[in-house]
C-alpha cells in the first residue's frame, strides 16, 4: 500500500509538472518577450438618437509585457480617443460586421498615432474589441 501511495504521489508531480511546461509553452503574455494583451475598462457613449448606448470592450495588443506596462500610463488617454470615435454613431449601421471592423481599423489607427506621440509606437500591434454591445 506504502508503493502505490508513493508511485500515485509521484504520477500525480509529473503530471502538474508537464501541465506547467505546456502552459508556458505558447510563449504567451507571461513572458518579458511573448506578445500581451492589455485589457481596458469598458468603453460605453451615447449613440445617436434617443437612448441607445454602445458598450466595447477592448484589449490592446502589444509585443511584450514590458511593452504594455509601459503604455498603461496613456490608457486615459487612449480611452478618450475611443470615447470620442465611438460617439453619436447611428446604430443601424455600427451593426454590420463591415462597419464594425471599419471602426476597429480606425480606432487601431488613432491608437498606434496616440502611441507615436509618447514613442510607444513600436511595441504596439493591434486593438481588439472583444465585446460589442448595442442598446
Amino acid at each position: 500500500m506504502k508503493i502505490y501511495a508513493t508511485n500515485l504521489l509521484l504520477g500525480l508531480l509529473l503530471l502538474g509538472a508537464s501541465c506547467g511546461l505546456a502552459a508556458n509553452e505558447g510563449g504567451g503574455g507571461g513572458e518579458e518577450t511573448g506578445v500581451s494583451y492589455l485589457p481596458l475598462e469598458p468603453v460605453t457613449v451615447n449613440l445617436e438618437g434617443k437612448r441607445h448606448y454602445l458598450k466595447v470592450d477592448v484589449q490592446i495588443l502589444m509585443d511584450s509585457k514590458a511593452n504594455a506596462e509601459k503604455v498603461k500610463i496613456h490608457v486615459p488617454a487612449i480611452r478618450h480617443m475611443l470615447i470620442m470615435l465611438l460617439s453619436n454613431r447611428n446604430p443601424e449601421q455600427i451593426a454590420t460586421i463591415e462597419e464594425r471592423e471599419t471602426i476597429r481599423k480606425q480606432a487601431s489607427e488613432s491608437t498606434e498615432k496616440l502611441l507615436e506621440e509618447w514613442n510607444l509606437d513600436r511595441g504596439y500591434e493591434d486593438i481588439f474589441f472583444t465585446d460589442f454591445l448595442i442598446q
